[in-house]
């Protein structure tokens, strides 16, 4: 990272699967879209829409963040303590991917594919 050496990150990449219905509805598209442009070695940025019109100029990921997408954008389960997974959104959302967020246990697709406690943080 760039700053002070005392406040670099010492993470190699990150990457947001950002769940919206329409292009619309994405919060701060334009920024993290320069963010990812600006540090495509570091950090991957994918919007996945649900509802996004079909003849829209969209040409991204459509539908839900699900086992398919988290597979391919996301590393796996078994790089072990390199791997942080935050889950950040509606009760359904917690539900399918991870379990409710006053439950430890990784449970859902994230708990389907081996992800642990130690790997998802629920927020």
């Amino acid at each position: 990272g760039k700053g002070e050496e005392s406040q670099q990150s010492k993470t190699e990449e990150v990457s947001l699967l950002y769940g919206s219905r329409s292009a619309d509805d994405i919060l701060g598209g334009e920024m993290l879209q320069k963010w990812a442009e600006d540090n495509g070695d570091k950090f991957k940025y994918v919007d996945v829409l649900s509802n996004e019109p079909e003849d829209s100029s969209y040409k991204g990921e459509r539908g839900f963040i699900d086992k398919e997408k988290i597979q391919k954008y996301l590393p796996p389960a078994s790089d072990g303590e390199d791997v942080i997974i935050f889950v950040c959104g509606p009760p359904i959302m917690y539900e399918l991917l991870c379990g409710p967020r006053n439950e430890p246990e990784v449970k859902g697709i994230l708990g389907e594919l081996g992800y642990s406690s130690s790997q998802v943080f629920k927020f």
